[in-house]
């Protein structure tokens, strides 16, 4: 039978980590956290919690492999096609006429949403006037999302959700695919800018203000109390009337009407309230 972390070892195990290295685990949603817990003890082959305790405390590298396990991203090209959509004819013409455009994807993952939006902006032609900053906690997401390169297995996904969007430009204008290695390259488009960094939402500080942020199914992993923080953070930095979009399975705290305008409800779009 798996191991099942009980709410003292969690809490005994998320203070000891931010004591240990500052990285605050303790407002993470306690449901899923523990389930991602039980799995890294599982798949290392502990016995108990007290085994992942020093494992994670004595062995400092061990500590990041654990973050990379607890905060593994499920994402796709064009996710959510209506969400797309609606980025493309409703977003992309409100923000066309800037000299400049901020961005931030907050947990990026793997890099999927940010190469998805950057060819949206290359089709609407405004892809060199846009500053992309794209972070995640997960320092293997954020070195792969730097590189670019995705498994075939994906592709047929990838295309379906790409065909949908009906882009002036064909997939393989933006993938090159090697079959030797099994992998899709996202090729290079000039202008764009991406800035890629290892970044904890619940502790790092911003040092910029954006016309869009997206925190896209990231939130579902936050208690009540991390959430208030983090849509604390993402008004403080957002333009006037930037724009704000979460997951579909995200929620936002109870008084996220303080700082933010539902603009869409299919597609959980918000403009910052000043």
């Amino acid at each position: 039978m798996s191991y099942s972390i009980t709410d003292q070892e969690l809490l005994a195990l998320t203070r000891a980590i931010y004591s240990r290295y500052g990285i605050d685990f303790t407002n993470y949603e306690p449901l899923s956290f523990k389930r991602r817990i039980n799995r890294v003890i599982d798949r290392y082959d502990m016995d108990n919690s007290l085994d992942l305790w020093r494992k994670v405390i004595y062995e400092k590298d061990f500590v990041f492999t654990f973050i990379d396990e607890i905060t593994v991203g499920l994402t796709e090209m064009f996710r959510n096609t209506d969400f797309w959509e609606f980025m493309r004819d409703k977003v992309i013409p409100e923000i066309a006429h800037k000299d400049r455009v901020d961005i931030w994807h907050a947990g990026c993952s793997t890099g999927e949403e940010v190469y998805t939006f950057a060819i949206m902006l290359h089709e609407a032609g405004i892809l060199r006037r846009c500053k992309v900053y794209a972070t995640d906690l997960n320092r293997n997401s954020v070195q792969s999302a730097s590189e670019g390169v995705f498994s075939r297995s994906y592709e047929d996904a990838f295309r379906k959700s790409f065909d949908k969007i009906h882009t002036h430009h064909s997939f393989e204008y933006y993938f090159k695919i090697d079959a030797e290695k099994d992998q899709m390259i996202f090729k290079h488009l000039p202008g764009l800018d991406v800035n890629f960094e290892v970044h904890n939402l619940s502790r790092d500080p911003v040092k910029q203000n954006f016309d869009i942020i997206f925190c896209r199914n990231v939130m579902i992993y936050f208690d009540e109390k991390l959430k208030e923080k983090v849509v604390k953070l993402f008004h403080q930095h957002l333009k006037s009337e930037g724009l704000f979009f979460i997951g579909y399975y995200d929620s936002l705290p109870s008084n996220y009407k303080d700082y933010f305008q539902r603009l869409d409800a299919g597609t959980k779009s918000f403009r910052k309230l000043s």
